[in-house]
């Protein structure tokens, strides 16, 4: 799905009171965001539906409903072992979430992994770094 598919944008939630927010969304989607439901009402109704799939007291109408990463993620670190730095995708575009991954680093000292995202041009804001992280007090494995 590219952005040039959607149709019409709806916003919803308590940010939709922020201009900053849907100048930016606006923005992206090249178009004027849709403002047809009260911004508060609509969470409210999404969450009592998603309540009322979950629990075994009520029968709904099959509905499923998925959240996904927008963007593919990368970890890279540095390799020692390699001479230089490594990096593999976690997360890949469009994946369902929540999820989790475990990941594995044999290291005898303290290194550093940065989270980034993989594809600038894909992004609404100029940053591809999610976040770097110092891994300390690394205990060798025997």
């Amino acid at each position: 799905l590219k952005k040039e598919d959607i149709y019409a944008a709806e916003i919803v939630g308590g940010a939709s009171r922020i201009p900053a927010i849907k100048e930016r969304i606006a923005k992206f989607f090249g178009k004027e965001l849709s403002t047809t439901l009260n911004a508060d009402e609509a969470v409210a109704k999404g969450c009592a539906l998603q309540c009322a799939i979950l629990s075994p007291a009520f029968k709904v109408r099959e509905f499923s409903i998925t959240d996904v990463v927008p963007y593919s993620i990368s970890l890279k670190w540095n390799s020692a072992a390699e001479d230089g730095l490594n990096d593999c995708e976690v997360f890949p575009k469009n994946h369902a979430a929540p999820f989790s991954k475990v990941l594995t680093f044999y290291r005898k000292e303290p290194f550093t992994l940065e989270a980034y995202y993989n594809n600038l041009k894909e992004l609404p804001y100029p940053n591809i770094c999610i976040g770097q992280f110092l891994i300390q007090n690394v205990v060798p494995q025997e």
